[in-house]
């Protein structure tokens, strides 16, 4: 199972378009509830402090970047999400 953190998109990669990596990363966590998709989240966040490559200002900013195109619900549920990964 691929991490999150090799989500990529490479334009020189010419055997998957962008739709098709989002598409399979949709498929690869559609079937999980939402205790497995934190599980997989706080194991991704582990990882990258260890590889000293979490960057929470960069989710920080990408949240707030979405804010004007997200129910208030969810932006606040992602603010409450990132809160919780410091």
């Amino acid at each position: 199972m691929a991490r999150l953190s090799e989500f990529e998109f490479n334009e020189n990669k010419k055997d998957y378009s962008n739709e098709e990596i989002l598409r399979n990363k949709y498929d690869e966590f559609k079937g999980m509830d939402r205790e497995e998709l934190n599980n997989k989240l706080f194991e991704e966040v582990a990882r990258q402090k260890q590889n000293g490559t979490f960057d929470y200002d960069a989710l920080s900013k990408m949240i707030e970047t979405l804010r004007g195109s997200l129910p208030e619900n969810d932006y606040n549920n992602l603010k409450r999400i990132l809160e919780s990964l410091k």
